[in-house]
């Protein structure tokens, strides 16, 4: 009878043949014996489609791959995660990179406190070499978490803890080591249709259904890789669209749990990002006339959603200058919207 392996490491690819063979030798470099890798190919059209076959054909018994339609990111982890035979699910995205140590430093934490989730941080890195490179991690005041820790320390703060953009829940899933059956309970609530924020669904999902979790605190093996030619610096007119999704089916994740009511830090993370999408557009649309700005403004300040949001939000640790523009918002004060973006970033 085949062993379950202690870990199953997702790797959705999709396009990324310059950076796939880094990616898969660092997962199997992995110090932690017992590891079940799964390649899925989410309808690729490089050579990172063959590569994955022939890593699953130089690693039989440790490589898996899934050939599927194009149908985005969170489809294709959560195809990888419905698959997984292991005790423990791990994610890594296909141009990062990970230490050797990392999954059994996490395994080995999870195990010895019989945690559902163990997280570590973020190590960011770019392309170009000439951003600095950060290190990112949860600030929580402790390490392992109780039922009760988490009700009572943890989801107060989660989501937004009053301040602007003050998630507490860092949304990303490659840095959060998960009991299998804990994410496929789950796989349903993630929905496919998320492009902004979708790793929030899956992190939102674990920290509101186990009963532990633990973080390796000043840890940082997962080196999360900025293709400095991929952040894209255009404007996105389907934005709201798409962050309405995503508030949509944090509100439907946290109704479906019937407990915590997470309502006005899904409501104040929602008008964060509306924020960043306004000061984005101005920034991003430098050569665009004044009344195409206003008109940008007036359409997204006037949405019902929007509406709602600028009248019912809380957030006490919000500095002056944040309040007054959510006060120029909420007054549909465009110009002075406009100049203050435009100083700034001058």
């Amino acid at each position: 009878m085949k062993q379950t392996p202690d870990v199953s490491i997702v790797i959705p690819v999709y396009n990324t043949e310059r950076y796939l063979a880094r990616c898969v030798d660092s997962v199997l470099a992995q110090t932690l014996p017992s590891v079940e890798i799964i390649l899925v190919d989410d309808g690729g059209s490089d050579g990172s489609v063959g590569m994955c076959d022939t890593y699953a054909a130089s690693h039989p018994n440790k490589i898996r791959v899934i050939h599927k339609e194009n149908g985005g990111l969170t489809s294709a982890w959560k195809a990888g995660s419905a698959i997984a035979t292991g005790k423990y699910l791990g994610y890594v995205d296909s141009d990062d990179f990970i230490e050797p140590e990392m999954y059994e430093r996490l395994f080995r934490r999870a195990e010895e406190e019989q945690a559902d989730v163990a997280c570590c941080g973020l190590h960011h890195i770019y392309e170009d070499g000439d951003h600095k490179e950060w290190d990112d991690q949860m600030e929580f005041p402790t390490d392992v978490f109780t039922p009760s820790d988490l009700e009572k320390t943890v989801y107060p703060v989660l989501i937004n803890d009053g301040s602007f953009m003050g998630r507490h829940l860092h949304p990303n899933r490659v840095t959060k080591l998960v009991r299998t059956d804990l994410v496929k309970e789950n796989l349903s609530l993630m929905n496919d249709a998320v492009s902004i924020g979708e790793d929030f669904q899956f992190s939102l999902c674990m920290f509101l259904d186990a009963k532990k979790v633990v973080i390796l605190k000043d840890y940082f093996p997962y080196h999360y890789y900025m293709n400095t030619a991929s952040m894209t610096m255009q404007y996105d007119p389907r934005y709201m669209e798409k962050i309405k999704i995503l508030k949509q089916n944090l509100s439907r994740i946290s109704e479906s749990k019937n407990g915590y009511d997470f309502d006005t830090q899904i409501t104040n993370d929602f008008l964060c990002l509306t924020v960043l999408h306004i000061k984005g557009g101005i920034y991003k649309k430098k050569s665009a006339p004044y009344r195409e700005h206003k008109q940008d403004m007036h359409d997204i300040c006037t949405d019902p959603e929007v509406a709602r949001a600028l009248r019912s939000y809380r957030m006490p640790r919000l500095t002056p200058a944040e309040k007054l523009f959510l006060f120029f918002m909420k007054h549909h004060m465009y110009l002075a919207i406009f100049l203050a973006v435009r100083i700034y970033f001058r």
